[in-house]
């Protein structure tokens, strides 16, 4: 028994008679492992996988919400308020990576025509800079606050309305009909069919007696009633059936919280903000009018384009000044031509004679977009042509009322080539535009797409890129095709009766606007989806230069930007309230792209 048993003081004697007994072991031999540890490490293995995909679906879930998610249950302010704070914080962390990315992708395409010393400052700003923050911070205010009221507002209304009726008493506890929920849980399948709306009287009853005792702040002593699981189950298919908020709900908390959110974007980009909300309201309107009506205006978008681009375009040719100066500025540098032609042009129109110094710039090639390659780009024939009608502008002979093709296309000749020259110019311009356009937007919406299909992915964005671009081309050159052809009327060598139409053509305000509006019809280029949100973007730009128009020419009340921010925020918080309640009432009445984004950072409640 010594033997077999080594004590504490011989341990190494008796791990070599252990060994000794233990069978020999070939050389090579591999060493057996028990199934139990195969087991063992099997499931360690697969539940480190596990883990690892819940981590990824977790952090997943914190910046993309899947669809068709139920609506959050909310029963006291407490909850309403750390939901609103969980939302309003991951809205902001989404919208700052949206507005970052799009800079820095914009940047990149800029970035090594820069100087080396500045190429990092320009990082830094695209990604740091004040508007990522402002546009972060702008969204998360509006999803928390927006989330807090939404929900809190049925609560304080239940609270209130049950206070008011029993004298500001608190809830009694409802145990008869628990009692009555609980007596019907051994029910067979076919009683509880033929009970179904009993309890479903019972169920509703029930489920605002709890959740205005959640809100009372009962004491420590009392406890929760209890129910059954069958009752439980019943009563939270219940609150989820009838989960639903009023329209004004929306609409009010929708107001509050662009109100206050609005504030916090940069001054300058307010109007466009409020303009395009309230626009989206209307969109939204509309679509829920026509949904139930069964009306559909045949290509509503192409004639809505069509409409606005004759306001904008005539503003922009005759009255700058009804239109904001960064848009203006905007559509000066699309066209491509010399600022010097613009003005010399909208000269003519409103007065019939033009500064000779505007067309001095344009010989001399001080004028962008030819200023840095100065007059050598300038033809031949276009130097000859703009010498000659300089030396008569200084006699005071100004020709006919539209600026000259030499002076609109000073590096061409030929009229008609230089309509397609624009056309490449303007929509090579715009690639980089539409490319962040389309691929951050597939990105972050059509990941899966992306990822199982790459190929046909970059291939559909790569087309759809083109095709934006050559519409925004399209448009430039039907523009410019307006002035030669008008200029062209008025060649000496055509006959006198279509001297004398150019001549009419020219003077007429309703012709600007005419073949301004010609402009239009480039969006049938466009893709039929996204005509609708390209009429979305053009007709708040529209509506604020008609309305400017409208009071000064008919009202006589001129234009002032004093107290403008008053009018921001009512037309954001306007436009907010009509969006927010067709998305909670009727969310397919909203276009599709306004509809993902609220989705993603609202969430359905």
């Amino acid at each position: 028994m010594e033997d077999s048993i080594p004590s504490t003081s011989s341990g190494r004697n008796g791990v070599h008679d252990e060994d000794a007994k233990s069978p020999p072991r070939a050389k090579n031999a591999k060493p057996q492992t028990s199934p139990s540890l195969v087991y063992a490490s099997y499931n360690n293995l697969v539940s480190l996988a596990n883990a690892q995909e819940g981590l990824m679906e977790s952090g997943k879930k914190l910046v993309w919400r899947d669809p068709g998610e139920p609506p959050v249950i909310l029963e006291t302010l407490k909850e309403c308020l750390l939901y609103a704070l969980r939302g309003g914080s991951r809205a902001a962390g989404l919208a700052y990576g949206i507005r970052a990315g799009i800079n820095i992708f914009l940047t990149l395409f800029t970035l090594f025509k820069r100087p080396r010393k500045f190429r990092f400052a320009l990082i830094r700003h695209a990604l740091f800079g004040e508007e990522p923050r402002r546009f972060a911070a702008m969204l998360g205010i509006f999803a928390a606050l927006y989330k807090f009221i939404l929900n809190s507002l049925p609560i304080l209304i239940r609270r209130w309305t049950y206070l008011r009726e029993t004298g500001f008493h608190t809830p009694p506890e409802d145990t008869n009909g628990e009692r009555d929920l609980e007596a019907n849980d051994d029910d067979s399948p076919l009683e509880m069919k033929s009970r179904r709306q009993k309890l479903s009287s019972q169920l509703t009853k029930l489920a605002s007696t709890l959740l205005d005792s959640a809100i009372s702040s009962p004491s420590s002593s009392q406890q929760p009633p209890h129910l059954s699981s069958s009752t439980q189950a019943s009563l939270q298919l219940a609150r989820e059936k009838g989960y639903k908020f009023d329209a004004w709900h929306a609409a009010l908390a929708g107001s509050i919280a662009a109100g206050v959110a609005i504030l916090f974007e940069r001054p300058k980009s307010r109007t466009a903000v409020g303009q395009q909300m309230f626009v989206r309201g209307l969109q939204g309107l509309y679509n829920a009018w026509s949904r139930k009506t069964g009306i559909v205006i045949p290509y509503g978008s192409v004639i809505v384009f069509w409409l606005c681009c004759g306001q904008i375009l005539y503003s922009f040719l005759l009255n700058p000044h009804t239109l904001s100066p960064t848009y203006d500025a905007w559509i000066q540098s699309m066209s491509n031509a010399p600022l010097e032609a613009i003005l010399m042009n909208r000269s003519l129109v409103n007065t019939g004679k033009f500064d000779p110094e505007l067309l001095q710039t344009i010989v001399d090639g001080r004028s962008k977009p030819w200023k840095a390659a100065g007059p050598s780009t300038i033809t031949s024939a276009s130097l000859a042509g703009m010498k000659e009608q300089l030396k008569l502008a200084r006699q005071g002979i100004f020709g006919p009322q539209v600026v000259s093709c030499e002076a609109l296309h000073p590096h061409g000749d030929a009229c008609l080539p230089n309509v397609f020259v624009k056309v490449v110019e303007c929509s090579r311009m715009l690639l980089p535009v539409y490319g962040a356009l389309y691929l951050i937007p597939a990105i972050l919406f059509k990941r899966k797409a992306l990822l199982k299909q790459p190929l046909h992915s970059a291939l559909r964005i790569i087309i759809g890129t083109v095709r934006s671009s050559t519409f925004i081309g399209v448009f430039v050159g039907i523009l410019q095709a307006g002035f030669c052809i008008l200029r062209n009327l008025n060649s000496p060598n055509l006959p006198p009766k279509y001297r004398e139409l150019g001549k009419r053509l020219a003077g007429s305000q309703l012709y600007w606007w005419f073949f301004s509006s010609l402009s239009g019809l480039s969006l049938l280029v466009e893709d039929k989806h996204r005509r609708e949100e390209l009429a979305m973007y053009v007709l708040p730009k529209a509506g604020e230069s008609a309305w400017i128009t409208f009071r000064e020419e008919v009202l006589g009340i001129k234009t002032r930007r004093k107290g403008a921010w008053k009018a921001d925020v009512a037309l954001s918080s306007l436009g907010m309230g009509m969006v927010m309640t067709i998305y909670q009432t009727n969310p397919a009445a909203l276009s599709g792209l306004v509809r993902r984004i609220l989705y993603q950072f609202i969430g359905p409640n």
